[in-house]
């Protein structure tokens, strides 16, 4: 019983891994920028599946799957991308079965959950179809789990089951057009705050969602609609997501790197150059905010260490 409650930081080697390809998509520009998105896109990919790993199924029963997503995530070739996939893809199985097993209930977030198996077939057909698949399963995990951060800080009603259908339905119209980006983050929000009569001010959380919307509508005058989602959407709720499950204490200064990021995309329409530095300076905030999460305790335990000194004391 105790490998099926202990958990580790499975989260840490992937958010290594991500932010190596990270780095590699960055220098490709300058040296082959057509494999620029399919880096930045493996990095995003590395963060997700650390983090859906960290949150839902991080316990050390699950090792032996932990790693094989890893190391064939580490390999950037088709088609053991996919294939990794299909690894997280079980483990949420096993970890769902064990859930039920336990007589555990917990709210079913379907545009998380549906994420994994739509992860696994996007890789697959993606030298069919290209890159707007793979956003979209990755646009279902950043919307859903988001939710929940968003209700936590904005005091918002929580929205789970059959009632994120049509959002779920909504993010599948990416795929027919990119100029629909605006409508599926627009209608993403009005359907977040349906219904709320008094909004908790947050300033780190509701500065994510203004670089959301502001970026995606701009995208609709602007183009650039990549950019807007990898910088507008992607980004600011990766890190506000991580922060704030794995450093809250440090959620308050989201807001700055919600304000780099929107600046990183529409510089791009005013100086090329320097809209990169402002991604990397988000980034480089990002990992300050998390480093206590950066260390061999977190790997170990699954907690960063002022957490856990907290609950020693």
């Amino acid at each position: 019983m105790k490998n099926v409650i202990e958990p580790w930081g499975v989260n840490v080697p992937f958010l290594i891994l991500a932010f190596i390809y990270f780095a590699i998509g960055g220098v490709s520009l300058n040296l082959d920028p057509s494999v620029h998105g399919y880096f930045m896109l493996l990095g995003a990919y590395s963060l997700y599946s650390g983090m859906i790993l960290r949150l839902f199924f991080p316990a050390k029963k699950y090792l032996i799957l932990h790693i094989a997503t890893l190391v064939l995530l580490s390999i950037p070739l088709y088609p053991l991308i996919s294939l990794s996939f299909f690894f997280l893809t079980i483990v949420e199985i096993w970890g769902l079965k064990d859930v039920k097993s336990y007589g555990s209930k917990f709210p079913i977030n379907i545009l998380v959950l549906s994420s994994p198996p739509l992860s696994f077939i996007s890789w697959l057909l993606f030298p069919i179809l290209g890159y707007n698949l793979l956003i979209i399963s990755l646009l279902l995990y950043l919307l859903g789990i988001n939710e929940g951060i968003f209700s936590a800080t904005l005091g918002l009603k929580p929205k789970f089951g059959i009632k994120q259908i049509p959002i779920l339905l909504l993010v599948f119209l990416f795929y027919l057009s990119y100029s629909l980006f605006p409508l599926i983050i627009i209608a993403y929000f009005a359907w977040l705050f349906y219904g709320v009569k008094k909004i908790r001010k947050n300033l780190s959380a509701l500065s994510v969602i203004l670089s959301s919307a502001s970026t995606s509508i701009g995208s609709y005058f602007l183009g650039e609609t990549i950019h807007a989602f990898a910088l507008g959407t992607m980004a600011p709720f990766f890190y506000s997501c991580i922060t704030y499950s794995t450093s809250r204490y440090n959620y308050d200064k989201i807001y700055i790197i919600s304000i780099l990021l929107s600046l990183s995309y529409f510089l791009r329409f005013v100086y090329f150059h320097i809209s990169g530095i402002f991604f990397v300076a988000s980034s480089l905030l990002f990992l300050y905010l998390i480093k206590d999460n950066l260390t061999l305790t977190t790997l170990k335990y699954g907690m960063s260490k002022k957490y856990l000194i907290k609950k020693l004391n």
